[in-house]
């Protein structure tokens, strides 16, 4: 995998995560108007961009899957976050939305470990899926984790999606119940492998 440094690239994995998940509700659950597809890609480009400064933006060799992956003990503002969060505070989420969500991150940052690896998006282009594709992926995360021996933790709101981490080598560590919509977010993480034993 190759971290996005092009703006090629950028628009590219932005282009796959914004398919992939502008129809989850567990990612655009906070925006003034949920049926405004506009504001949902909002979420995806401000996820995107946050982790693109933490040095954890990748596409695939194929360009044909993108992955927002980095250690989770990182904080970074610059201007160009904080112009983007202001942007996205006043005209996607609103201020009340903006504090859910500000709360929503505070909730799910005590639930998870602080030090570690965070899968936070990742995907594959629906129409090019291939299996080298989510190959590299799975391998890019499994070898940063087994190298820096950190766990790696990962998150859902969808069901589809915990059965295929269940059955991928990681383990359910929590439940919570999400606080301003009806779903369940579902913690994962994989042991790095000289601690699977």
């Amino acid at each position: 995998m190759n971290l996005i440094q092009t703006r090629e690239d950028e628009r590219r994995a932005i282009e796959i995560l914004e398919d992939a998940f502008v129809n989850s509700p567990g990612v655009y659950w906070m925006v003034k108007d949920t049926a405004n597809l506009s504001q949902r890609k909002w979420i995806i480009r401000l996820l995107f961009y946050e982790s693109q400064a933490k040095k954890g933006a990748f596409i695939t060799t194929d360009r044909n899957g993108a992955l927002l992956f980095f250690q989770v003990n990182q904080k970074v503002t610059t201007p160009r976050l904080l112009f983007l969060r202001l942007y996205v505070l006043f005209f996607i989420t609103g201020i009340r939305n903006g504090l859910k969500a500000m709360h929503y991150q505070k909730m799910i940052a005590s639930v998870r470990p602080s030090n570690g690896w965070l899968g936070l998006l990742v995907a594959t282009d629906k129409d090019l899926r291939t299996s080298k594709t989510a190959f590299e992926i799975k391998h890019k995360m499994f070898d940063s984790s087994d190298a820096s021996n950190l766990c790696i933790f990962i998150e859902t709101t969808v069901p589809r999606v915990r059965k295929l981490y269940q059955s991928s080598g990681y383990t359910e560590y929590a439940e919570i119940k999400h606080p301003y919509t009806d779903l369940t977010v579902w913690f994962f993480k994989r042991a790095p492998e000289n601690q699977l034993n």
